[in-house]
């Protein structure tokens, strides 16, 4: 109960730290630190590295600091995180070869593997130090960096004819070096002038297969190799078989006199603590280990990098888990908001296949995130991947679903719910009579649960509001009736899409679910007369604030607003329109892959695709932004759904490399006018961002005026709110003082007055 109370602690930190309304225009990440890779200690706090970031946390003060490549990091998805021994130096090595050195706080860049040109594989295994200087084994050789330099002092390739070589760690032991290759150990004096040459390295002799040696270290006169899971060490010219262990070994790490060695078995972890090589080694167990990556002592308490489980601390027997808040784990699934609450599921929306690795769904609530996971909730073990999610508007009750396991709800108390096949609604698979598969969800005006049960003889199913099923045969040929994603638009239409490139439907039930035989059903395919879709291959969909539906396909975006035209194919073929951008007009992303679409406050369209995200005008003729990861903080260009936050106006990107969002100028409009909120108020000094003034009707006035009524700044709302950015109406920033902020509908019958303090 301590440790469970500590933990909760720690969240409320982060809670705070990160529940500050965001800028507009500002970036943040939603990162899982779950997964730790290193740990260390700096200044009386301990810092943590994982593949998203580090944090540092104080004991003393039990506060989480987190940092991102939104806020010290110049890349994302680090692969090794490593400090320098009595130094302040940090280095982070990302998957792509690029390097940060990190002093004091400040990030400074090296990019010289990353730009290298002598090999397309930069992967960095290592890095281990000696003199001050980092080694840095490769796929391609062993690089010393001189962290105080920001330099790369030189490039060794250990082997017996030169030439790449993949270096897994280093170590350098009196007056040795010793590297651990793909071709084995090689050694050589520790002459730094000479170590470029390849003809100044030898072969290792050992008594045991100089081959898959995956990790040596220097422990005080003693080098520790691995090969499989034993461990051999060379003391004064001598090779012993040091540990022969049962377990998968998983790593080992020294610090001061310890050297440790992290077993796990059945995914249980535990730790040997040895204190010099002839002695009986301490053996640490926890329930909370799971696979240690990195392990220290700072005297007192054992610190763990875990695998899973975050930072873990061990204190005479007693536990603790530290772990900022955030999902748990990768959201590419299709995410839908309601009340303020978000919920993503992990796997891909056009998934058909299950591998039970992905039964997971986050939530988003009062900024903080929830996670769903067997770990932490035992009984969805048992479910398949969990890959849509749909919002009770009503209750907030959570639905899921699944590649296999039917339909799972959890309420606001976290009880679990499973419905599976039934006479009428859900089937099973035609192809696995063991598995219930959907496709996508999604609630009616009137509270009824619409879904797709894909590759069943009645595809569309309803689960209505009394509790009470029902499905529907499709009146089209479609291969394995293979249903995918799902939307229900403001006429209580359904739009269906399909997930082997066969088109898009529509559906309507005339609002009497029971009875069949006014049920009106279209199929649109790509071609003029066929609904004319720029492909059938459609892959999201969305209705916009005048009732119309951008369809997204693998080759661009096409629009359906047909009216009482809907169900008449010879009246009613979708749109393609033509944007403007860069002085070039063409097909709305005709040649992108349109993953999502998502509307916010504005009208505007928010569009996800394989690379990168754009925000569309109302009309979508024109580009107002162009996010990638490299003229943004956009994680990954590979974007897989989008959520717009309608009440703040924070849209959230799941890309392959986690979850960001960007805090946007669109919120949702209010339908009564009153008293607007402004952030930041007072304004202070020095503040150069966007002044925003939120919960307003759609396209209302907004006047800023001084005190006796002379006007300095006049503008609308985009959706719900409207952006100022300090200046008058000539471009010069007011001066101090308190405003009045005017707010009017758009026929100006109606009004209210607020004020906002500018502090130049």
């Amino acid at each position: 109960m301590k440790n469970a109370s500590l933990l909760v602690v720690f969240n409320l930190i982060t809670h705070l730290i990160f529940s500050q309304i965001q800028p507009i225009g500002s970036w943040r990440n939603h990162l899982s630190f779950s997964k730790i890779i290193s740990v260390d200690t700096f200044n009386n706090k301990i810092i943590a590295g994982s593949n998203n970031g580090y944090f540092l946390f104080d004991p003393l003060k039990n506060e989480i600091t987190t940092r991102t490549s939104i806020n010290g990091l110049s890349d994302v998805s680090i692969r090794v995180f490593s400090k320098q021994p009595n130094g302040t130096n940090f280095l982070v090595a990302y998957e792509n070869g690029n390097i940060d050195i990190i002093n004091n706080g400040v990030t400074r860049n090296l990019p010289d593997i990353f730009l290298s040109k002598l090999t397309p594989e930069k992967t960095i295994n290592a890095i281990s130090w000696y003199n001050n200087l980092a080694f840095l084994s490769t796929n391609f050789g062993v690089v010393v960096v001189n962290p105080s330099k920001f330099e790369v002092v030189d490039t060794y390739f250990p082997s017996s004819i030169g030439g790449l070589i993949g270096v897994y760690q280093v170590a350098i032991v009196g007056s040795k070096i010793y590297a651990a290759t793909e071709n084995g150990i090689f050694s050589a004096n520790y002459l730094p002038a000479t170590l470029h040459d390849f003809r100044t390295w030898s072969p290792e002799w050992t008594p045991f297969p100089n081959n898959y040696i995956t990790s040596i270290l220097q422990w005080g006169e003693a080098l520790i190799a691995k090969r499989g899971d034993s461990l051999y060490s060379k003391i004064y010219d001598n090779w012993n078989l040091f540990y022969p262990s049962n377990k998968t070994i998983h790593g080992i790490t020294t610090s001061g006199n310890n050297l440790f060695v992290a077993e796990t078995l059945n995914q249980v972890g535990n730790i040997l603590s040895f204190t010099m090589p002839t002695s009986k080694p301490q053996f640490i167990q926890s329930l909370s280990i799971t696979k240690a990556n990195s392990i220290i002592s700072d005297g007192a308490n054992l610190w763990i990098a875990d695998d899973s489980n975050g930072l873990i601390k061990i204190n005479n027997g007693a536990e603790q888990k530290i772990i900022p808040n955030g999902p748990a784990g990768i959201a590419k699934g299709l995410a839908d908001f309601q009340k303020d609450v978000i919920a993503i599921p992990a796997s891909e929306a056009n998934a058909v296949n299950n591998s039970f690795i992905n039964n997971q769904v986050y939530v988003f609530k009062e900024d903080q995130w929830k996670s769903y996971t067997p770990k932490i909730f035992s009984s969805l073990s048992s479910h398949a991947d969990f890959n849509s999610v749909a919002i009770d508007p009503s209750s907030t009750t959570l639905y899921v679903g699944t590649l296999g396991t039917g339909l799972l709800s959890i309420d606001k108390d976290n009880k679990f719910n499973s419905f599976g096949a039934i006479k009428g609604g859900l089937q099973v698979d035609r192809s696995s009579l063991t598995s219930c598969k959907i496709g996508g969800l999604s609630f009616d005006n009137e509270m009824n649960l619409w879904m797709t049960n894909p590759n069943t003889d009645a595809p569309v199913v309803v689960k209505k509001k009394d509790g009470g099923w029902n499905n529907f045969i499709i009146p089209f040929s479609i291969e394995k009736n293979m249903l995918s994603k799902i939307l229900v638009d403001s006429e209580n239409r359904k739009w269906i899409s399909t997930s082997n490139g066969k088109g898009l439907i529509c559906f309507d039930d005339n609002n009497t679910i029971d009875q069949k035989n006014d049920d009106r059903w279209r199929y649109f395919l790509q071609g003029t007369g066929q609904g004319n879709l720029p492909s059938s291959n459609v892959l999201s969909m969305a209705e916009d604030q005048s009732g119309a539906i951008w369809v997204g396909t693998d080759r661009g975006i096409g629009i359906i607003q047909c009216g009482a035209d809907l169900f008449s194919a010879a009246k009613c073929d979708a749109s393609l329109p033509v944007v403007q951008q860069d002085n070039f007009a063409g097909l709305l992303l005709a040649n992108e892959v349109v993953n999502d679409i998502k509307v916010d406050g504005a009208d505007r369209k928010w569009v996800a695709t394989k690379n990168g995200v754009w925000l569309l005008s109302a009309d979508g003729q024109k580009v107002v932004y162009r996010f990638t990861n490299t003229n943004s903080k956009l994680l990954s260009n590979q974007v897989f759904s989008i959520v717009v936050h309608a009440t703040t106006g924070e849209v959230f990107f799941m890309t392959a490399a986690g979850i960001c969002s960007f805090r946007s100028t669109a919120t949702r409009a209010l339908e009564e006018i009153k008293k607007p909120f402004v952030f930041p108020n007072p304004v202070p000094s020095g503040y150069t961002g966007a002044i925003a003034i939120k919960e307003l009707p759609n396209n209302a006035w907004v006047k800023i005026t001084e005190l006796d009524g002379r006007l300095v700044y006049q503008t609308r709302s985009l959706g719900g709110q409207a952006i100022w950015n300090g200046k008058n109406y000539k471009g010069e920033r007011v001066n101090s003082g308190a405003y009045l902020i005017i707010v009017s509908n758009q026929d100006n019958t109606d009004q209210v007055a607020g004020k906002i303090f500018f502090i130049k």
